[in-house]
């Protein structure tokens, strides 16, 4: 097995984890009244945003106790619910999945339509929908100090949206 290929295993292992949802989660997000489970351990390990909230430096977050602080073998920490209101759900799927596997794919799917995308064959190039998800994915990439993700968005729809204003 090659390195590369050894990579995307790994990345495929990991986005595994994320999907399969409450495997060994210790968080999740709440968002449009839906869950999106998580682990504490790889967004603090891939975002520093996380690694603040997840490990006490921010003074208005204080970290959940260890379970070795609460006595012996007590089962793991509960897992902590975290409201979300300023982010879509589809768009904290999207940082989810990029922190999990380096990757993802912020361009529209052309198999189907995107909420708010009426157009039926829409290929989403200068559709106001797929603008909103990338343009919305940048600003949450921005706001979890995710800057590859910033980037990933603003260079592949660079391409993607080339000409939208015509």
């Amino acid at each position: 097995m090659s390195s590369e290929d050894s990579l995307k295993s790994l990345s495929l292992d990991y986005l595994n984890l994320l999907i399969n949802g409450q495997a060994f989660s210790d968080v999740a997000f709440s968002v449009e009244g839906r869950l999106v489970h998580a682990h504490r351990c790889v967004l603090a390990a891939r975002s520093l945003f996380f690694r603040k909230l997840f490990c006490g430096l921010d003074p208005n977050h204080p970290p959940s106790p260890s379970p070795a602080s609460r006595g012996g073998g007590a089962p793991a920490t509960p897992e902590l619910v975290i409201p979300v209101s300023s982010i879509r759900y589809e768009v904290l799927v999207l940082v989810l999945q990029f922190l999990y596997s380096g990757q993802a794919s912020v361009s529209a799917p052309k198999s189907g339509p995107l909420p708010g995308c009426g157009t039926r064959g829409c290929w989403h190039t200068r559709c106001g929908a797929a603008v909103d998800l990338a343009l919305d994915t940048l600003a949450a990439a921005r706001s979890f100090g995710v800057e590859q993700l910033a980037l990933l968005v603003q260079v592949g729809n660079q391409y993607q949206f080339h000409g939208i204003c015509s």
